[in-house]
């Protein structure tokens, strides 16, 4: 072993030469005509010894040295691959040796960077398509997609159980068999697999999972199958189940455990966003049924029980704003007071039921014949007032004249095909008019003189003050 350093090798070169000239001056001193060939001899042998030694500290030292350098300015500049062969076992073939197992393991350690980094930028996709989407079959649909490109998986499937939390069911796939009774099967292998992990937080190989593989992917034989439950917090929420073509690193292993977690977040997050929208819904539904139920008892408040249309309460409380509208946009307006002519007698004849269909016929000829700004309401018995804005006293005779005709026209079966008549008093807005009271008391006066002048016409509250 001695003789194979290096060093050993050029003290050997050295002792040897200095021998031959030892020899060689030895001779000198007693040198005679036969013995010149001696010390020549020793010369020359000192020559090639001289580049034995020379050779030898050129490949065994420079040669080395230089490609150690060369080696060194690669790593420098980041070129990892380059290496160096040492068929001589001395402190250069060692120094060699052990540079070529650093460059080995930086360049081990430069591929798993770049790995991580892959990875950290896949995830970073799939937490952002987790976070942003509240359909959960989408969303992890588009994370097995993320998975199979940046890893060696060819199919894989998400199983989460119902609410009932016994139940499992398959959300998600990529590249499996889409025959339900080959994924009930499966499913039930996995949730066996799922029972007997129990609460552990790790993956498991699933040794003779059949993954049911689609058309396109059956005749691959997966490297192994292994599965990732996803827990959230104690909670058993399903598996990420992959089949893959070959075993994982740490780092891919590491990268799938986090999705699992992250998933099961995602998951977990999607049914409080689902339950706290079906509350929003119930509650939006409960809503309007108040806000539909608040609105009938609005209607029911304003509206003639028998005629549907507005009972005196609400005129009551609408009488102000009538004036005080017209005032502020300098607008014309009349009233109408309508009384049915000789309503008692047709009680009488005919009855109550038919009374009351006669107030309905005329309430709805009432709604017909006005316009739908016109304010219309049973002002009581067989009373009605109508409210007409921006009419002046001409426009308001023609309407009442023609709502007189209209009522006249009408023919009542329950009355044996007769007819009715109606008497109007009409008054309009003056100056000095304080609200619709007073336009009120003008009309009903105007309607007195209708009754008294043989019903069945329109008296103006102007046509009186004229007598």
């Amino acid at each position: 072993m001695f003789f194979t350093s290096i060093k050993a090798q050029i003290l050997i070169i050295i002792l040897s030469m200095g021998l031959v000239s030892i020899v060689g001056f030895g001779e000198l001193s007693v040198l005679n005509d036969n013995q010149h060939y001696t010390v020549m001899l020793c010369f020359a042998l000192n020559i090639v010894l001289a580049a034995l030694l020379a050779t030898l500290l050129f490949k065994r030292i420079l040669y080395p040295i230089r490609q150690l350098m060369h080696m060194a300015d690669d790593f420098k500049d980041g070129i990892l691959h380059e290496k160096l062969e040492f068929n001589k076992k001395d402190e250069l073939n060692t120094l060699g040796r052990h540079f070529i197992e650093m460059t080995e393991s930086v360049e081990l350690l430069n591929k798993d960077l770049i790995e991580r980094g892959k990875l950290n930028h896949a995830y970073g996709s799939v937490v952002a398509m987790l976070s942003a989407s509240n359909d959960r079959a989408m969303a992890l649909s588009e994370v097995l997609a993320v998975i199979n490109i940046h890893l060696p998986v060819f199919a894989g499937a998400v199983c989460l159980h119902g609410l009932d939390g016994k139940e499992l069911f398959l959300t998600a796939e990529h590249g499996m068999s889409d025959d339900a009774s080959a994924q009930k099967i499966f499913l039930k292998y996995i949730s066996k697999e799922l029972e007997l992990l129990g609460h552990m937080m790790s993956l498991k190989y699933l040794s003779e999972a059949n993954f049911l593989l689609d058309g396109e992917t059956k005749a691959m034989l997966p490297e192994c199958v292994v599965m990732f439950p996803m827990f959230y917090r104690q909670e058993k929420l399903g598996a990420l189940v992959l089949a893959l073509d070959q075993e994982l690193s740490q780092s891919q292993l590491d990268f799938l455990q986090k999705i699992a977690g992250d998933m099961a977040i995602a998951v977990k997050d999607i049914s409080r966003f689902e339950q706290l929208e079906m509350l929003n819904s119930e509650l939006e539904k409960h809503r309007e049924q108040l806000q539909q139920e608040r609105d009938d008892a609005v209607e029911d408040s304003i509206t003639d029980g028998l005629t549907q249309i507005y009972n005196r309460g609400y005129f009551d409380l609408s009488r102000k704003g009538f004036v005080l509208h017209a005032r502020r946009n300098y607008e014309s307006l009349s009233l109408l007071l309508i009384d049915i002519d000789l309503f008692k007698a047709v009680n009488d004849t005919y009855g109550h039921p038919c009374g009351d269909e006669v107030l309905i016929r005329v309430a709805q000829v009432m709604k017909k014949s006005l316009r739908e700004t016109d304010f219309v309401a049973r002002y009581g018995g067989e009373e009605f007032i109508c409210v007409l804005p921006h009419a002046n006293i001409l426009q308001a005779r023609q309407a009442a004249d023609k709502l007189r005709v209209a009522i006249a026209s009408e023919c009542f079966d329950e009355m044996d095909g007769k007819s009715i008549t109606i008497s109007i008093g009409l008054s309009a807005l003056r100056d000095d008019d304080l609200d619709v009271q007073t336009m009120l008391e003008r009309a009903d006066k105007a309607l007195y003189r209708a009754k008294e002048t043989g019903r069945n016409c329109v008296v103006c509250d102007e046509d009186m003050s004229e007598l």
